[in-house]
């Protein structure tokens, strides 16, 4: 039970492009994506059976008034077995954050998870939706729209892009790695 209901990332995220309303500063975008992110290591690391959530999208982080990211709706999730690659399973997600392999094999690892926290974060990052036919930018799905313009984002300052540079850090440095 909560004492103060939870916010809705994916209904916060069009709400405040839509509404003209100031956009979320970095700083609290960085701290929604690293909160969501320690949430899907845990079920895929720190639980045993491990949890593959199935449907990870941004209606699904639920933020309390400090922004804080839980992940939520666990009604897809499967579990799965240290001793397994991936689990066959009939294909169940959110169209716009399926990963594309799982979407044509049915074979369901913790990369799907990853894949659709990819989108996630390209939602988080753009203010815009995976899938959205009311925009006329929008006949691709975000992510094909992104990959389009992966030649330009390189282009970027690094100062724009530095907190990727350190969430990427924080990421390595859980894992030993940096």
């Amino acid at each position: 039970m909560y004492d103060t209901p939870p916010m809705i990332l994916g209904h916060l995220l069009p709400s405040v492009a839509a509404k003209g309303l100031p956009v979320m500063n970095w700083p609290t975008r960085l701290k929604i994506a690293l909160g969501s992110a320690k949430g899907i290591a845990y079920l895929h690391e720190d639980c045993h059976p491990r949890i593959i959530h199935r449907d990870i999208k941004s209606a699904n982080i639920l933020l309390d008034f400090k922004f804080e990211a839980m992940v939520a709706d666990f009604g897809l999730a499967k579990l799965s077995s240290d001793n397994y690659t991936h689990v066959s399973t009939r294909v169940m997600g959110t169209f716009g954050y399926l990963a594309p392999e799982y979407a044509s094999s049915g074979k369901l690892t913790e990369k799907s998870d990853v894949f659709s926290f990819a989108v996630m974060l390209l939602e988080l990052i753009t203010g815009r939706r995976p899938v959205d036919n009311s925009d006329a930018f929008m006949d691709d799905s975000l992510v094909d729209w992104v990959s389009v313009l992966r030649p330009a984002l390189y282009t970027v300052s690094s100062s724009k892009c530095s907190w990727l540079y350190f969430a990427h850090r924080a990421w390595l440095n859980r894992r030993g790695l940096f």
